[in-house]
């Protein structure tokens, strides 16, 4: 069997009634007396999933001391008072009998082999012997999913044989158990709960913010009121494992390294250098399996990518600044408003600078950007045409705008650059949006709204459960910008 870690690292995998459903399973295909099958790559997931799709996974929970849930084996050997049947759904008891994926019913006859309807024979022994018990409940779901469901046949031949006798009295519950379970739904009078819209005195509404926070702004306000004017901080979960927003940081960490470590000239062996650095920056995180496992032969794949690519990108640069600060201040109805960014990297080229932003999810695509979906990069772009722009490098038009990204999968990195005919026109159109913005919520009758906007994705919603999402959301049904 697998050992078990112990420890602050150690892994879920073994962990609890499901670590130990896989590693008894696991253990099963270890076994010295089974064959080893010679399976290609490609097909191990269907294999496995074949295999492992019969485990089943038996929660330890304390229950009454008097009630037992058991299996058919194990209800075989036991003696009770009152025996409830459940699951008596067609396909699930009994199951459907299949024959397997390598041999016909002839095939089988011809074989020797017992027919796939005995299994079905054996359940319906189990069933016949459970009625035996001196109270019997039969009970079963008629809809799993939202899908109805049909009653297994030896309900309905049940039914039949008693309509027979006129014994159907038989069958009827001796409480109203459907009616109770359906009381507890009941309610006499519902409220309808609409998405909460705070609306902050004007004194406490931020009057600075960054580009990366500007889509979150118009994705939903109510994140920038719980943030940035509540001050609440979704606290980290106890033991998580790396996220993605761990792997993005590092990433980005990495590549600032990197462009620091040469920001004129690329060395012969690139490849080793990037990778110098990851180990840096890995080295504390490397214990963690998920790191060792995942995270550093994906960056490797990434890295051989970027070191093949990055001569390309450096033709025509003069030199390369990562983490690179810089503001902008915006004319509002109640006072300056500053926008702030820290580019992950601009070129500074022989003809203009080139703003690019690493990924290490999916970037925007270029309509996004264009519909001011995406706008950080314009709003950088906007930024580094102002007369503050960023820290250390002159003010010079942007020349393009793009995104890298850092997958390690297939492919293993994108150079992506947005298509745009005026870049200038783009950042402009982008900052003009973005002061409308503004405008709205210097009036202290826009709220702070929690919506639901189907263009925009919620995945990190860090406030989703104080908002009450679940009791309102309709997405889609919102798409004003300050409603």
């Amino acid at each position: 069997m697998p050992a078990e870690p112990e420890g602050e690292d150690a892994s879920p995998l073994w962990q609890d009634e499901a670590g130990t459903a896989a590693s008894t399973f696991f253990t099963g295909l270890l076994a010295p007396s089974l064959p080893a099958p010679h399976v290609r790559a490609v097909d191990y997931a269907d294999l496995y999933r074949s295999l492992i799709v019969g485990e089943n996974v038996r929660p330890r929970v304390p229950v009454h001391p008097r009630l037992f849930i058991w299996g058919p084996f194990e209800a075989r050997l036991q003696q009770t008072d009152v025996m409830i049947l459940g699951s008596l759904n067609d396909g699930t008891w009994p199951q459907a009998a299949d024959p397997g994926p390598w041999l016909n019913r002839p095939m089988r006859a011809g074989l020797g082999l017992p027919s796939p309807e005995e299994k079905i024979g054996y359940a319906a022994h189990d069933f016949t012997s459970f009625l035996g018990a001196s109270c019997v409940y039969l009970t079963r779901a008629e809809k799993i999913d939202g899908v109805p469901t049909v009653p297994s046949r030896w309900l309905m031949r049940l039914q039949a044989l008693l309509a027979g006798l006129e014994l159907s009295d038989a069958l009827k519950p001796d409480s109203p158990w459907l009616g109770w379970a359906r009381a507890r739904d009941h309610v006499g009078s519902r409220v309808h709960v609409g998405a909460p819209k705070p609306r902050p005195p004007l004194a406490l509404r931020p009057r600075k913010m960054s580009v990366t926070r500007v889509e979150t702004w118009l994705a939903n306000p109510y994140s920038i009121f719980a943030q940035d004017i509540l001050k609440l901080q979704k606290l980290p979960e106890l033991g998580a494992p790396p996220d993605a927003a761990l792997r993005g940081s590092i990433v980005h960490e990495i590549m600032n390294r990197f462009a620091q470590t040469f920001p004129e000239t690329l060395q012969r062996d690139a490849e080793r250098a990037l990778l110098r650095i990851a180990n840096e920056v890995l080295t504390q995180y490397a214990g963690h399996p998920r790191v060792a496992a995942f995270w550093l032969p994906r960056f490797e794949r990434f890295a051989r990518w970027f070191a093949q690519t990055e001569p390309a990108r450096r033709e025509g640069t003069v030199r390369v600044a990562a983490e690179v600060a810089g503001t902008l201040p915006i004319a509002a109805p109640a006072g300056l408003f500053t926008l702030t960014a820290r580019a992950d990297r601009i070129d500074v080229c022989e003809k203009g600078l080139i703003i690019t932003d690493y990924k290490t999810g999916a970037p925007p695509s270029d309509k996004d950007v264009a519909q001011g979906r995406a706008p950080q990069l314009p709003l950088e772009a906007a930024i580094a045409h102002g007369e503050i722009g960023f820290t250390g490098i002159a003010r010079r038009p942007v020349t393009g705008l793009r995104y890298i990204r850092a997958s390690g999968g297939e492919p293993p990195g994108e150079d992506r650059t947005i298509k745009v005919d005026d870049i200038a026109a783009r950042a402009d159109s982008t900052v003009e949006l973005l002061t409308r913005l503004i405008a709205a919520f210097d009036d202290e009758a826009t709220p702070y709204a929690a919506v639901r906007r189907a263009r925009f994705t919620y995945d990190y919603d860090d406030y989703a459960h104080l908002a009450r999402v679940g009791e309102w959301a309709t997405f889609g049904e919102d798409e004003g910008t300050g409603s």
